[in-house]
Parts: structure tokens; C-alpha cells; sequence
């Protein structure tokens, strides 16, 4: 049975829209202002809310933008009531995220008809999402055997040719091939890492009872954990000379680890994806509530039929291009930025360069 939210101010049509949702087979909860509804919201998470916009405590508006602002009830679909008509009020609601709007008085049938729309669209983005994830099962089920088996295959040849030439070798030649074992053992712990961080975050977005916890987290300075990402890649990519950071620091609600490792990750395919001298240019400041990264980086690129793959874990022209990594590290940022109420996307031209641009919520000063 679908869970329906009436928040509604007015006692005779509150208990009329209670009676018609009911008698069509819905479970229905009411809210008398905006406040009690954003609480009763997040606490049953409704399968859609049906608001009115003029109510005392908080107006409609302010109901809808607390709720997309809160990962758990992001998505749920939000149609709005009102007496109002006027289209300023009805494109106010649309920007917001309102799904549909219904004007005051409407009839029984029409109530039942915009219910039942927006329930049906959210089933089918529901069913999409859940298409997106059996992909990206799919596609980790493939690729990660070959990620793991790759540099472990690299680590005991090259270990049994030492072995079995242990007499003969030069140092030199040793040397060479212990270097060779230490980068497929780093290519091996990256990709477990990667693996189990993304397993983490699953579970994460799972769990609804730390969501709150996460969106409280502080990190006091964006710029420091910039500045260390830089450094470890930089000098993994041998990269210095390529850099140039332009950052107004600020503090920012995401927790460090998360933030730290999504930009490790991002700045970690713009050295992987462009040619040693070409720029890679790092800009970060404070806007309106929001502290914006931006990593440009000058190479390959992606066309956006890439970029709209990037959440189900594909690597692209694999045959082409000799793909050191498992594909992972974008979809763990964008994971990231999905959990901490932030946003994640990425600008770019075959070929020619790409920007990945990441969003994150700044508190008041």
C-alpha cells in the first residue's frame, strides 16, 4: 500500500483529501502546518506528499526545499494544492523540485488522476535507478576479477622468473623487476581499496539512520585537504610542474576522509587521463553557500554518453587505451558527493580536456 503525506492547514479539506486517498486504497498520514510535515516526512518517508502552499509555521516552499535538501527524501515526489493560480506561483514550485501542482477547489477525479500520474513516474524512475544498479553490479561482476587477477598475475611471474633466475641475475636487472613487483602491488592494494570504499558507501546510502550524522559532519579546511590530495598525486604522477592551484579556503559539511578521498580520486584521473606537461588547473571558492571545486585537466575527454555511464561503472575504449585502474574512482566521488548533499558533474570535449566540478554545502560564517 502506498504511503501518502497531506499537509494541509484547513481541518474540512484535510479530512476530505484524507477520505478520497483512503477510499482509493492509499495510506494516508496528515500534517496540520509545514513544520509538523517536514518532521512526520522524514520520519515515515511517504511514497508522495501532497502539500498546500499557505499554512502557518512553514508555507509549502519552504516544506519542499527542506525535503530536497535531505538526501532520505530527496526524491520523493511532491505535488502541490492551492487556491493560488497565478503562473509566478506555480514556476516558484517547479523551480523548487514540485512534481505537479493542483489549484483549489479540484474534484475528486482530478485528485486521484495526479496522484496516480505521479506515483506511476516515480515507479518508473524508481525502476531506472534500479536498472542503473543491476548495471553496475554487472559491470563490477566482469571487471573486477581482471582488475585483481592483472597485477597479481604481474607480481608472481615476475616473482617466479627472479626465483627460478635467482644465480644469474644483475642487480640491475633485479632491481628492474622489484620495481616492477612493487607498482603491481600498488596497482593491486588500490584497487581493493577502491573496492572496499565503494562497498562502505553502499552500505552507507542504505543505512538512512547515519544520514543525518553525515550531512552534521565539518571538515574546518577544504584547502588543507586540497593541498594534501595534490601532493600524494602530484608526486605519484610526477606531476609538480603540471599544477596550479587557486583555492579560497573555507570550511565545509562533508566529513574530511570523504572529502579527502573524492578529491584524491578526481585529481587522480586528471593526471591519469592527460600527458605529462600539459595544465591541470585546480580552482576552489566559496558561492552563495556552496564551496565549488572545479579540476580541469587537458587529454583525452569523454563524449556525454560516457558521462552518463559514469554511475554504472563502465571503462571506456578499453581496447584503445591501456586502463591503469578499475573505473571506480569517479563513481566513489560522485557516491560521496551523493551522500553529503552535494553535487557532482563533469564538463568535457572528446579529445580536447574535461572539468569535473563538485558542489559541496558551506556553513554561515
Amino acid at each position: 500500500m502506498k504511503k501518502i503525506l497531506v499537509i494541509e492547514d484547513e481541518d474540512l479539506i484535510r479530512e476530505a483529501i484524507n477520505l478520497i486517498l483512503r477510499v482509493n486504497g492509499f495510506e494516508v498520514f496528515i500534517a496540520e502546518n509545514g513544520a509538523i510535515g517536514i518532521a512526520l516526512a522524514k520520519e515515515i518517508l511517504p511514497d508522495l506528499i501532497v502539500s498546500d502552499i499557505m499554512m502557518p509555521e512553514k508555507d509549502g516552499y519552504q516544506v519542499l526545499e527542506a525535503l530536497k535538501n535531505y538526501p532520505p527524501t530527496s526524491s520523493i515526489p511532491f505535488l502541490f494544492l492551492s487556491a493560488k493560480a497565478d503562473q509566478s506561483d506555480i514556476r516558484q514550485g517547479m523551480n523548487l523540485g514540485a512534481d505537479d501542482y493542483l489549484t483549489k477547489p479540484f474534484e475528486h477525479d482530478q485528485l486521484i488522476a495526479a496522484v496516480q500520474t505521479r506515483l506511476a513516474k516515480s515507479e518508473e524512475i524508481r525502476k531506472n535507478a534500479e536498472k542503473k544498479l543491476d548495471d553496475l553490479r554487472t559491470n563490477i561482476a566482469f571487471s573486477m576479477p581482471h582488475e585483481f587477477l592483472t597485477p597479481l598475475n604481474g607480481i608472481l611471474g615476475i616473482s617466479k622468473m627472479m626465483k627460478d633466475n635467482y644465480d644469474y641475475l644483475e642487480r640491475a636487472d633485479a632491481m628492474e623487476m622489484l620495481d616492477e613487483i612493487t607498482l603491481s602491488a600498488r596497482r593491486l592494494q588500490r584497487v581493493t581499496e577502491n573496492f572496499l570504499f565503494y562497498t562502505r558507501l553502499e552500505i552507507l546510502a542504505n543505512d538512512l539512520s547515519t544520514m543525518g550524522e553525515l550531512l552534521d559532519s565539518l571538515t574546518h579546511s577544504a584547502e588543507e585537504l586540497i593541498m594534501d590530495a595534490v601532493t600524494k598525486k602530484a608526486t605519484a604522477f610526477n606531476r609538480h610542474e603540471d599544477v596550479t592551484i587557486n583555492v579560497t579556503d573555507s570550511p565545509i559539511n562533508i566529513v574530511p576522509i570523504y572529502f579527502l578521498k573524492a578529491v584524491e580520486e578526481i585529481i587522480d584521473n586528471a593526471f591519469k587521463f592527460s600527458e605529462i606537461g600539459t595544465p591541470v588547473l585546480i580552482k576552489g571558492e566559496k558561492i552563495n553557500g556552496k564551496f565549488i571545486l572545479k579540476i580541469y585537466n587537458k587529454g583525452r575527454g569523454m563524449t556525454a554518453e560516457q558521462i552518463a555511464n559514469i554511475g554504472g561503472y563502465q571503462q571506456f575504449e578499453r581496447k584503445q587505451y591501456e586502463q591503469q585502474g578499475n573505473g571506480l574512482g569517479l563513481v566513489i566521488a560522485q557516491k560521496i558527493m551523493d551522500l553529503q548533499g552535494g553535487t557532482f558533474s563533469i564538463e568535457s570535449i572528446p579529445n580536447d580536456y574535461t572539468t569535473i566540478i563538485i558542489k559541496i554545502p558551506a556553513p554561515i560564517e
